[in-house]
């Protein structure tokens, strides 16, 4: 199952939740919020998704990422 890292409005900045662990990360800028999410995901060991939340309470919409963790040097392809 692939971790969910969600990002999210919160008083006054944003916020990236990290599924697996439960951690918060606080943030000034979406922007800086959703590069955070977007790293943590490509470096999770297993396959990630990254739903960016709009700061509309009434536009519950989402953006969703998958970031499929990438196969270790000397790997054999399709193995």
């Amino acid at each position: 199952m692939a971790c969910l890292f969600e990002v999210s409005p919160y008083d006054g900045g944003w916020c990236v939740k990290i599924g697996d662990t439960g951690e918060v990360l606080f943030f000034t800028g979406r922007r800086r919020a959703v590069a955070e999410a977007h790293d943590l995901a490509r470096a999770w060991p297993t396959g990630a998704e990254v739903r960016i939340h709009g700061r509309s309470a009434e536009a519950r919409s989402f953006e969703a990422w998958f970031e499929d963790p990438a196969p270790p040097l000397g790997a054999v392809a399709g193995a």
